[in-house]
């Protein structure tokens, strides 16, 4: 019995592990195969799915928007460029440029080839004037003076009157090997360093401090200048003293547009003659101080009164300028605001103004009232030329003066010394002329070389203020009646041509519609 029991377990045992594999496995063998692509797991269909190379399109796709991420990184960086370096931000937007190997004359092109120029004529006078102290130095002799013995800045007398130079012609001046045919000897240049080096501080001759009591008086936006009760006016006080002497000739500068740029302000005031008069920026800040700076030093100052030009807005007098076309009493209120800027100037000075200088019922008001005040009037509207503004204030007996030469309307050295030089043959044919000049470096810097050699050429430096009343003749009562009279008919006709000028102008206007 036990036997058999044995031998049917045993048949168990083999049945069991003959038996075939539970159907679960076998589904999984066979049924992954009949289920339906769509239906598999994400994992397994990207598994199953062939890899195929990119195409064109795909990689030009990766393409554009890796250049559409860069793109702001690269402008930021061109932007940057002329920010961090100049020079090489300027090479960068210009290349491929035509390259100019004329300069015209008058151009930022001629202004930039004359600043390196000159840069290189410093560099090679100042090789020159060492050498040739060390030169002076190792020979004790005694001979003729050379430039090498001069103050420095005497050399840039080589050339003087064209304003050019090179590198060789700094180097023979500082050698003191002879002067040029444009140039002084070296006895000339001996003679100027006795009378004081280019490069000498200018001494200081200050002026009375402004203002002075009695010369002012209350208005609308400060104080304002006034007739003193004994008489004095703001043209005489204010004025830098000078005597004129007989037959002799003179020349008077004004520079104006000093009070916008405090390193230009400084360097007019400390490095240009006393003689040379001052003209400041009513749009300034610190005008006081300004003023008291200038008159410490010995400088006579003048109030610039922008006035509207003959091509406005295309010249821009300023905010507060006078202007045709505004009413006599607005006008005035703005010369009133103007005249409180700031105390202690001699007179005003035309800024612009071709237009409004010229028009009687316009400038009339504001003569009158400038001779009321007792300043000193000085045209620059025009060059040469007798506005009737000046008319007027010769005809009011009030202190005047324009302007002969535009000095620095091209801003290099070669067109400044040539009407520097036309300013003197004026003076010696004439007796006097009076240039006016802007605050550019390169003026102040010919200014002062020029006013150094003045007086080698017969002629003096003379104050503006000095040369009042020689150049506009008055005109009796009856001359003057009839110009006003002449210029208000002449007004109106102006105005009825511009009325039917554009009346017609509406009407063919109207037809064309």
């Amino acid at each position: 019995m036990i036997g058999k029991l044995f031998k049917f377990m045993r048949r168990g045992r083999k049945a069991e592990s003959s038996a075939p594999e539970p159907d679960d496995d076998l589904s999984s063998e066979t049924g992954a195969e009949d289920v339906p692509f769509t239906e598999l797991p994400y994992d397994e269909q990207l598994r199953r799915l062939p890899l195929r190379p990119p195409t064109r399109r795909w990689r030009l796709s990766k393409f554009l928007l890796l250049v559409l991420y860069l793109l702001p990184f690269g402008v930021a960086s061109l932007a940057a460029i002329p920010l961090l370096d100049p020079e090489t931000g300027w090479r960068l937007f210009h290349m491929g440029s035509p390259r100019v190997t004329d300069a015209i004359p008058g151009t930022e092109r001629e202004l930039q080839d004359e600043i390196a120029q000159g840069v290189l004529d410093i560099e090679a006078r100042n090789r020159a004037e060492e050498e040739a102290r060390r030169k002076a130095a190792a020979q004790a002799g005694a001979g003729a003076p050379n430039a090498a013995d001069m103050p420095p800045g005497v050399s840039d007398l080589a050339g003087g009157e064209t304003g050019q130079g090179d590198g060789a012609g700094g180097m023979a001046a500082g050698n003191g090997s002879g002067g040029s045919a444009s140039g002084p000897s070296p006895e000339e240049l001996a003679a100027l360093a006795e009378g004081g080096g280019f490069d000498e501080k200018i001494e200081p001759d200050p002026l009375r401090p402004a203002p002075i009591p009695g010369m002012d008086e209350e208005g609308s936006f400060g104080r304002i200048p006034r007739i003193a009760e004994d008489g004095r006016t703001p043209a005489k006080v204010y004025a830098r003293p000078f005597t004129l002497e007989p037959e002799q000739p003179y020349v008077a500068v004004i520079v104006t547009g000093l009070g916008l740029n405090e390193d230009r302000t400084t360097k007019a005031i400390e490095d240009l003659p006393l003689n040379i008069s001052l003209g400041l920026s009513p749009y300034a800040d610190n005008l006081p101080k300004i003023v008291a700076r200038a008159r410490q030093m010995g400088h006579e100052v003048f109030l610039q009164l922008p006035m509207e030009p003959d091509d406005f807005p295309l010249s821009d007098p300023g905010p507060r300028a006078l202007m045709t076309s505004l009413p006599e009493g607005e006008n005035l209120v703005r010369l009133e605001w103007l005249l409180a800027r700031f105390p202690g100037y001699a007179g005003v000075v035309g800024h612009l103004g071709s237009k409004f200088a010229n028009l009687d019922s316009s400038i009339r008001p504001v003569i009158d009232f400038l001779d009321k005040t007792g300043l000193m009037y000085v045209d620059g509207s025009n060059s040469g030329m007798v506005s009737l503004a000046a008319q007027l204030a010769a005809n009011t007996e009030e202190p005047n003066a324009i302007i002969d030469f535009n000095i620095d309307t091209i801003p290099s050295r070669r067109a400044i010394d040539a009407q520097l030089a036309a300013m003197v043959n004026k003076a010696k044919t004439d007796g006097f002329a009076i240039g006016l000049a802007q605050s550019y470096p390169v003026t102040i810097q010919r200014l002062r070389n020029w006013a150094q050699r003045l007086e080698r050429q017969g002629v003096k430096l003379a104050p503006i203020s000095a040369l009042a009343g020689k150049q506009v003749v008055p005109q009796n009562p009856q001359e003057a009646a009839a110009a006003q009279r002449r210029n208000m008919s002449d007004e109106e006709a102006h105005k009825g041509d511009s009325a039917s000028g554009n009346a017609d102008a509406t009407e063919q206007t109207i037809e064309g519609n």
